[in-house]
């Protein structure tokens, strides 16, 4: 066995690995999304209160949400006081910074990672074909 067939044993274990662990991902990210519903973009204004801890206020269909902004959630800038956040259309009074939930992000990457690893495994399996 040469070193071309060993590299294309190899890419080929790595593309169905990938395949079958990212796809699931996949699928998990769609469900995700599809449970929570679309996020609607809103303008969200940062305000202090009278302990100096920073609180979210944004208003949807005429009713004024708000609620305290964790570390993770604060802006890049932070003296900003207007930044865009995202609320859910079924539940308008819970409002995340990031477009996509956290779940839904990890299982993206995750999903993205393991394909790519697929497809690159795929191309070295074709290696003994050309060499």
């Amino acid at each position: 066995m040469s070193v071309v067939d060993t590299i294309g044993i190899i890419g080929e274990l790595l593309s169905w690995v990938g395949a079958f662990a990212g796809v699931p991902f996949l699928i998990a990210a769609v469900v995700i999304h599809a449970v929570e519903g679309p996020r609607l973009p809103t303008n969200v204004t940062i305000i202090e209160d009278l302990d100096h801890r920073k609180v979210a206020q944004w208003a949807v269909e005429e009713r004024t949400y708000s609620r305290p902004l964790t570390v993770e959630d604060g802006p890049a800038d932070p003296h900003s006081t207007s930044v865009t956040g995202y609320f859910r259309v079924r539940h308008p009074h819970l409002l995340d910074i990031y477009k996509r939930s956290h779940r839904e992000r990890v299982c993206l990457a995750l999903a993205a990672t393991l394909l790519s690893v697929a497809v690159a495994g795929f191309l070295a399996s074709l290696a003994p074909m050309f060499w």
